[in-house]
């Protein structure tokens, strides 16, 4: 018996070399970078508190995982090409398309999103005859959009169309286009409806737009870097989310912001 023990310490020692320990993923060094852009009701900052849909999930996410965090905050379209480089590790709030697919990991879904396009209430009974994105060629009406995001595959197949593009006024930022719409400089503007409702109720232009048609609606995910992460970390991620949504920790989350 006693001449048998150390073969049978070796060989439980060799198993367990064998399978990883399951503890908290390596984390980034220096802890992890999540990016954001202000973007009421998924992320903002109060009083000095960095809250909103999007962040308070991501909080729970990564405190879950017991990995230390900053957030960054960047304009959209920077945000994406710094996820790229891996100067940034995650950001909340993204579609999932093939170009991010080439430099981005998606986490699960966790939530959904919309695109609508808005109008002055005074002026939406002059357009019946637009009931699809295309329809809105060879028409007389500007359409606010802003700059790096996806408003889905309808939107995506216009871009290249002239007549289509012809139509459009980009900007930097939603808040722009709710007051050139207030100022009639566009007859448009296409937007996640919670965020507008937000948004416009803090420029004190509540009330003031409808929404005339959803041209899209898919699945929100986290974007992460593959140039400053790993296939491990996001594993490791989505199992956080997943233990969220499991203690339901992650309903309270959607149902402070969206009910």
């Amino acid at each position: 018996m006693t001449l048998k023990f150390p073969m049978i310490l070796a060989s439980l020692i060799s198993v367990l070399l064998t399978f990883p320990a399951h503890s908290a993923p390596a984390c980034p060094a220096g802890g992890v970078k999540v990016g954001w852009e202000p973007w009421l009701p998924y992320a903002y900052e109060e009083q000095g508190k960095f809250t909103g849909l999007d962040l308070d999930m991501a909080t729970a996410i990564l405190t879950r995982m017991g990995c230390p965090f900053t957030f960054v905050n960047r304009p959209w379209k920077r945000l994406l090409t710094e996820i790229s480089s891996g100067n940034l590790h995650l950001t909340g709030g993204a579609s999932r398309t093939a170009e991010r697919e080439e430099f981005g990991y998606f986490s699960t879904p966790y939530r959904t999103e919309s695109a609508v396009m808005m109008v002055r209430k005074e002026d939406a009974s002059g357009y019946g005859g637009i009931s699809s994105l295309k329809d809105l060629i060879g028409k007389n009406f500007t359409l606010g959009v802003t700059r790096g995001y996806y408003y889905g595959e309808d939107y995506a197949a216009l871009e290249n169309d002239a007549g289509f593009k012809a139509r459009l006024a980009d900007a930097g930022d939603d808040a722009t286009n709710y007051k050139k719409l207030a100022a009639k400089r566009l007859d448009g503007f296409l937007a996640d409806p919670f965020s507008a409702a937000a948004g416009l109720k803090k420029e004190g232009l509540g009330g003031r737009f409808i929404s005339h048609m959803t041209v899209y609606s898919d699945d929100i995910y986290f974007l992460i870097s593959k140039a400053s992460t790993s296939p491990e970390f996001v594993a490791a991620f989505d199992q956080a989310l997943a233990e969220l949504k499991a203690s339901g920790e992650y309903q309270a989350i959607v149902d402070k912001y969206l009910h």
